[in-house]
């Protein structure tokens, strides 16, 4: 974890870890400090709230895009940057994307139109982040629809599953 490949970095994924001790300057958010950072983010509506969330903007993110660069990536930020003898709370957590987060950096008050200046300019439709959700999470949960990605073996044919689950439909290649 923490490579080259991987979203995420040694230090949880927020800010630079710097040369100081973690004791003197804590810059990333513990687990449970995370967790409810996400509980405290807008939910997405129509879709699961464990799985998508808007960041202190309105952008949509998803849970599983943590510390990545596109448009769905999100990273955890200090609305009031961290000083000694601040406290990392979730109180001063928000989500941010990624894009916006690196944007605002560790300045203290950015207002909401120049952050959202900042964000990836895509509105992803249902099915578009349908797709999504079935490449990340290998399903499809959300009110009105539950579906899960066939395997292979069930796509050429050779076995039929036993999950009861409803195949997803992908959509048609020849429409837009």
């Amino acid at each position: 974890m923490g490579g080259p490949s991987s979203p995420r970095r040694e230090n949880g994924g927020e800010g630079s870890g710097g040369s100081g001790s973690s004791k003197e300057r804590p810059r990333s958010f513990d687990e449970k400090t995370r967790s409810a950072c996400w509980r405290k983010a807008a939910v997405v509506a129509g879709r699961h709230p464990e799985r998508w969330r808007q960041d202190a903007v309105g952008n949509v993110v998803c849970r599983r895009f943590w510390s990545c660069h596109g448009c769905l990536c999100y990273e955890y930020d200090h609305i009031v940057p961290f000083s000694k003898g601040g406290e990392s709370t979730v109180e001063n957590c928000q989500i941010l994307q990624t894009r916006v987060n690196r944007s605002k950096s560790d300045k203290a008050w950015v207002d909401e139109a120049e952050m959202r200046g900042f964000s990836c300019d895509i509105k992803f439709t249902d099915k578009e982040l349908d797709i999504i959700e079935m490449a990340a999470y290998g399903d499809v949960i959300r009110p009105g629809k539950q579906c899960r990605c066939r395997t292979v073996a069930e796509m050429l044919g050779q076995v039929k599953s036993k999950n009861r689950m409803a195949a997803c439909e992908l959509p048609d290649k020849n429409t837009s």
